[in-house]
């Protein structure tokens, strides 16, 4: 048997307007917008505030103290002998590799001497 009474029930929602509503507030939705703006705000501010410190510390580690003139002229003095010194050391050495050189030519036509000598004895 049929309930009457489930049928009008049916028939009235059957034809009723529905329309979509949402599931929070307009104030709980705005203040969940706010939060988030907010949140996003203070880890931007955040951010900026690390990078500027970082900044800050790569630039301070580079500054040096000013050099006194005596003691930039007393460096410079120093470099000059450390140069004057490297330019007689390779001067030296090389003084040292063209005996070298001059050398092993002198023996090595003594060697093909002797051998030119040998070679003929037999």
């Amino acid at each position: 048997m049929v309930d009457l009474r489930m049928a009008r029930d049916a028939a009235s929602l059957a034809r009723r307007a529905y329309a979509l509503q949402p599931v929070r507030s307009r104030t709980v939705r705005a203040a969940i917008w706010v939060t988030v703006c907010a949140c996003s705000v203070g880890a931007g501010a955040g951010a900026m505030y690390w990078y500027a410190h970082r900044v800050e510390a790569e630039t301070s580690a580079c500054v040096q103290e000013p050099v006194s003139p005596d003691s930039a002229q007393a460096e410079l003095e120093r470099t000059r002998l450390a140069l004057a010194q490297e330019a007689a050391a390779r001067v030296a050495v090389q003084k040292a590799a063209n005996a070298a050189a001059a050398e092993v030519s002198r023996l090595n036509t003594e060697l093909l001497f002797l051998r030119a000598q040998g070679q003929k004895r037999r």
